[in-house]
């Protein structure tokens, strides 16, 4: 499997940032790609950098049941906003939860999900192209 996505990154509501985990999240209505969390590979200024790119709701931040399409870029610290981020997924981790702990969960199941991405990537020697 691999979905690819593209769009220009919008600013959010600042929350993953504010708590050490920034994401860029894209200018994206809907897709048809199931919800879930996934590894993948994102592009960005002719650079890549591997992922976690969650696709669909947030239970443990808000209640809203709009479609947000937003991505870790792991070892990735610049201002993106505004240019075009082209995201491939290539394997599904899991699907959404809410995490009754709060954020502090959410950011311990990232840490979870970004060990999981790097040993799907590592297994399947898939590397990252400059």
């Amino acid at each position: 499997m691999k979905y690819i996505l593209e769009g220009k990154v919008i600013h959010g509501k600042g929350l993953g940032h504010r708590h050490g985990m920034p994401t860029a999240n894209l200018d994206i209505e809907k897709t048809d790609i199931p919800f879930g969390v996934y590894a993948g590979i994102a592009k960005v200024d002719d650079m890549s950098y591997y992922c976690v790119t969650n696709v669909g709701t947030r239970p443990s931040v808000d209640d809203s049941k709009k479609m947000t399409l937003e991505s870790l870029l792991i070892d990735f610290d610049s201002d993106i906003y505004g240019k075009t981020l082209k995201i491939e997924l290539y394997h599904f981790l899991r699907p959404i939860m809410k995490f009754e702990g709060g954020i502090e969960d959410v950011k311990k199941q990232l840490r979870f999900d970004i060990e999981a991405a790097l040993e799907y990537f590592r297994e399947n020697k898939i590397t990252l192209t400059y």
